[in-house]
């Protein structure tokens, strides 16, 4: 990483922000315009139809399957055998599960991590039906590179007339928020992972294919981080791997002339320090 970067600056405003309370993006508060209209219902979805609930339950009855109701991806799905005789349940593609109950019993698998519909029959063919997987929501914490002090950051570094206006995106395990500025778009994502593992792996192989290299010493701020010279920045946290991508924005930026870099930087630790306060 460039030694000139500012780390007691993007500190201190990272300092402030955790003093203020960071706050969080749209699709973690409610339904609003130019939101995904289905945040909301995800995010019931979650709540009401996690592991251990009667939604997330395949009843066999009567040489029947009785579907249950759309899962959260990843949700424990259980199936609970009402008939006298076992019952071997398997998707359709013979990949997504498969799972044997026994006559009066139950058995649990994950549902798939990728959303979409999932015929499954019986092992003799006989019984058939459908495990919808739907997204849940994105965690609040991930939604925090669109909340408004994110914004009011981006405009104070840009010096920008107005708050900057934002598009958000959530596929069911990242979550984009781009900034249509003038320069160009300037973008955060944060992608959860299963857990801090596999956060720390994605970030390593993100800044792999953008060639970016290991941030070292203090400014690293103890998490594996990575930097590109046009503009990338990569950290990982917990089970979240942040990507902040300036790399459309001219090579200085606001009236301080900042590289598109160290903007990038200021902008990481500014989530980053989100993230702390949010945790506490």
């Amino acid at each position: 990483m460039n030694k000139n970067f500012s780390l007691a600056g993007a500190l201190t405003v990272a300092v402030v922000l955790a003093l203020s309370g960071c706050g969080m993006g749209d699709l973690a508060r409610s339904p609003t315009a130019g939101s995904d209209p289905s945040a909301s219902s995800m995010a019931s979805g979650m709540d009401m139809h996690g592991a251990g609930s009667m939604e997330s339950m395949i009843h066999i009855q009567d040489g029947k399957f009785i579907d249950p109701k759309p899962l959260v991806a990843g949700t424990t799905v259980t199936v609970m055998n009402m008939d006298a005789t076992a019952v071997t349940v398997t998707s359709d593609d013979s990949t997504s599960f498969m799972v044997s109950v026994s006559a009066g019993g139950t058995a649990t698998f994950p549902a798939p991590k990728e959303t979409g519909s999932y015929p499954f029959h019986s092992g003799t063919g006989s019984m058939h039906g459908v495990l919808t997987v739907q997204a849940g929501a994105p965690s609040a914490a991930a939604t925090m590179v669109c909340a408004d002090e994110a914004k009011q950051t981006v405009q104070k570094i840009l010096s920008l007339p107005a708050i900057p206006k934002t598009m958000e995106k959530w596929d069911g395990s990242k979550y984009s928020c781009s900034y249509p500025l003038d320069g160009g778009d300037f973008v955060m994502s944060v992608t959860e992972s299963v857990n801090d593992a596999d956060a720390a792996a994605l970030a390593a192989q993100l800044a792999g294919s953008l060639k970016a290299s290991p941030i070292a010493g203090l400014a690293n701020l103890g998490l594996p981080g990575y930097q590109s010279t046009d503009g990338n920045v990569v950290f990982a946290k917990d089970n979240m791997t942040l990507h902040v991508d300036a790399t459309a924005l001219p090579a200085k930026v606001g009236p301080d002339k900042v590289t598109a870099g160290k903007f990038a930087y200021e902008m990481a630790t500014t989530i980053l320090g989100c993230w702390t306060a949010h945790h506490r």
